[in-house]
């Protein structure tokens, strides 16, 4: 009888229902933020309670942090490649263009020196660019941009700011071929500054050297005098041989030209033959 009576007490005693529960929770809830909005209590609590949850929000948040980072590294290693093969190309367009400035200027100062001796000399000159350059042990000729158009004749020397250059010795429609000073079949007639003595050089034809090696019989004028041909470097005494080899180098920059000057002869030259009379 007991145990019947218990069992029946249960049944018959029950307690707030669940939505009366939460209904409660749920207006208590309300209220408690209302007075948190307006008077601040639950400030202390709340940042107690951060203390203590900040380390599992730092785990939570840990996947996507690392994510971002990795992210992040790859990206700007990345981007710093980019960058780097930017500015290195960026580098190679400097070089060129300081190459091409460099270049102009060194035409600029070529052209200008070449200006200067044709206002300062007292004979007529024209002046013309080399178009083709040839240059090996048997042939020492360059091919400038002027021929019978420009009213050029074989025999008529070709020259830079510094000195004698070479020869023209062939003369086309719109071209002249010019033999160069240390061509090996190259012959000028000169006379030594110091002394007056007269000689003729020759080309080496494998360096930029000339040879001075026998006095002539006779002095070419269809050149006019004064033009620089040579500075002596070195002379041999050979007993075997009727006069000291002399080696010299040539005053002009033989090879390190983009334009030249012509000298217009005054009359009709007589012999094309590269054959010369220049003061040295």
């Amino acid at each position: 009888m007991i145990k019947s009576h218990q069992r029946s007490s249960k049944l018959f005693n029950k307690g707030p229902s669940l939505l009366s529960k939460l209904l409660l929770l749920t207006l208590v809830s309300i209220v408690l933020m209302g007075v948190d909005f307006r008077f601040h209590y639950l400030n202390n609590i709340r940042q107690t309670t951060n203390v203590f949850t900040k380390p599992f929000h730092a785990v939570l948040n840990l996947p996507s942090d690392l994510y971002d980072f990795t992210t992040q590294y790859f990206s700007n290693q990345s981007q710093l490649i980019q960058e780097n093969e930017t500015l290195k190309l960026d580098m190679d367009r400097l070089k060129a263009d300081l190459q091409r400035l460099d270049f102009i200027d060194q035409e600029n100062n070529q052209l200008k020196n070449l200006l200067d001796v044709k206002n300062s000399k007292k004979f007529k000159t024209e002046g013309v660019s080399i178009i083709y350059s040839r240059f090996d042990p048997f042939n020492q000729k360059i091919i400038i941009d002027g021929g019978q158009n420009k009213k050029f004749q074989a025999g008529q020397p070709i020259i830079d700011s510094l000195g004698l250059v070479g020869q023209i010795s062939n003369v086309f429609p719109e071209t002249s071929e010019v033999t160069l000073l240390i061509d090996k079949r190259m012959s000028v007639p000169i006379q030594i500054q110091r002394n007056g003595l007269r000689a003729i050089t020759n080309g080496d034809g494998q360096s930029e050297m000339i040879l001075i090696s026998h006095l002539p019989s006779s002095v070419d004028t269809i050149y006019p005098e004064g033009l620089a041909v040579a500075e002596v470097l070195e002379i041999n005494h050979d007993p075997k041989l009727p006069f000291a080899k002399i080696i010299c180098k040539p005053i002009a920059s033989i090879r390190n030209h983009n334009h030249l000057l012509v000298v217009m002869p005054t009359t009709n030259l007589n012999n094309p033959m590269p054959f010369k009379n220049d003061k040295k």
